[in-house]
């Protein structure tokens, strides 16, 4: 027997080829307006180290990362702010359009410059590589999605219409895809050895919170939001290859270690 769709179901499907067909051709997501927007209001909920001098350094230091990657992946006309965030859990983190927020606890763990800027360098590869703002594109998709067929079918009532855009739309988009964080950690690496910086680093700094696991929540408040398969820490040093893809003097510039030096001043325990 042939199916027919109820015109409900069909006008609801035609509806959301319409609206994907719209956001593919010109309603993509603003990586700069989504950011600014962002930062906002992550600046309202965070405790911004109030010392000028240490956030000095670390807009210093994020932006020689950055530089390195505009000569790996070419440039951006992003904002590029990099904020020095007081806070006991060990985490890093970066919106769309360049701003990057890295807690104190973080700084505290890297052992050199190699480390911090590795873990950064995967931060900026988030923003360079727009995962946050092809997240946004997706979450916007799926919220018209779900509004189309409530709207057409009548299959959703009062609340639970409003639960189903809600949890529908954003909870299968909340965290970045393994692929998405496979990309930041291979063009990671590259930010951080252009920047002269040895590129195990990050895998140095990885492997030792991987040790650690579940001995504070210190720890597995990175881990949960940096997933750390074995097998994802063994395929960056695969494609560092022998040696690691470190020059034969991979000491980190003198610049980014005196930056360091101040950015872990600034961060001891108070």
């Amino acid at each position: 027997m042939k199916r027919v769709a109820t015109p409900g179901l069909a006008a609801a499907l035609a509806a959301l080829a319409a609206l994907a067909a719209a956001l593919v051709s010109g309603c993509a997501v603003d990586d700069r307006e989504l950011g600014a927007a962002a930062a906002a209001q992550i600046d309202r909920q965070v405790t911004i180290v109030a010392d000028p001098a240490a956030q000095q350094a670390m807009q210093r230091f994020g932006m020689a990362l950055v530089r390195a990657s505009e000569r790996v992946t070419g440039p951006t006309d992003f904002a590029w702010r990099f904020r020095v965030v007081e806070d006991t859990a060990i985490n890093a983190f970066a919106l769309p359009g360049g701003y990057v927020y890295v807690h104190t606890a973080l700084i505290r763990q890297a052992d050199d410059a190699a480390e911090l800027g590795g873990v950064i360098g995967h931060e900026i590869a988030h923003a360079t590589l727009r995962h946050g703002a092809l997240q946004q594109e997706k979450r916007q998709l799926g919220t018209a999605a779900i509004t189309a067929v409530c709207l057409f079918t009548g299959w959703c009532d009062g609340g639970l219409a409003q639960v189903a855009v809600d949890v529908g739309a954003t909870a299968v988009f909340s965290k970045f895809s393994r692929a998405d964080e496979l990309q930041a950690d291979s063009a990671g690496v590259f930010y951080a050895r252009a920047a002269g910086l040895d590129p195990r680093g990050v895998t140095r700094f990885f492997r030792k919170l991987e040790s650690k696991r579940g001995e504070s929540p210190a720890v597995l408040q990175f881990l949960s939001t940096h997933p750390m398969e074995s097998d994802r820490i063994a395929r960056v040093e695969g494609l560092l290859g022998p040696g690691g893809g470190a020059t034969p003097t991979a000491v980190a510039p003198d610049s980014m270690t005196a930056l360091f030096n101040r950015l872990k001043r600034s961060s001891a325990p108070r």
